[in-house]
């Protein structure tokens, strides 16, 4: 009996502290509350960091491919960031216009890259293939060596100051928790 009675006691503490919060929001406020598992046991931790790759990768341009000093500093940094599995110094190279392809509302663009560059395989060999000006925008393509069997080309639009408008580089999964 006591037993009922305490989770009886527990559910309706839960309701009223829900009801309380959710009368006492406004606006500019907004309570949100995402679900019931969440609530009790909290966001989940991130994801773990990939380890990192044993060497930097080596960053080279083409040959027959014009030299471009913001690309090829861009992705130097890529490489350092990826090497050291920190994406923070990497958000100051992006676009105020950024975007990821499918990004949910409640997402910054920024931090999901950072958070890639803390999981994405790093690269032995990166080679700027082409550079193509087109207006104030440089649209690049990259190619990935991670091994002599796995390349992938992957391409890069960067604004006139040489920051990353948008890359095809990762792509957003969603997975169901719980389901």
């Amino acid at each position: 009996m006591q037993t009922i009675n305490l989770l009886t006691f527990i559910f309706a503490a839960t309701v009223s502290t829900l009801a309380t919060a959710a009368s006492s929001a406004t606006p500019g406020n907004a309570l949100r509350i995402v679900d019931l598992r969440s609530f009790f046991h909290g966001d989940p931790p991130p994801p773990p960091k990939a380890p990192p790759p044993k060497q930097l990768a080596i960053i080279t341009t083409a040959t027959g491919v014009l030299p471009d000093a913001e690309i090829e500093g861009f992705m130097r940094a890529f490489a350092a960031a990826i090497y050291a599995r920190d994406g923070r110094p990497m958000v100051s190279r992006l676009s105020e216009k950024y975007v990821i392809n499918d990004l949910p509302t409640n997402k910054k663009a920024g931090e999901m890259f950072s958070q890639a560059i803390d999981r994405i395989p790093g690269a032995t060999t990166i080679v700027i293939k082409s550079v193509e000006r087109k207006n104030d925008m440089r649209t690049a393509q990259i190619e990935f060596r991670y091994t002599a069997d796995n390349v992938k080309v992957k391409t890069f639009r960067f604004d006139a100051a040489g920051k990353l408008l948008w890359s095809d580089l990762f792509v957003l999964l969603r997975q169901q928790h719980g389901a």
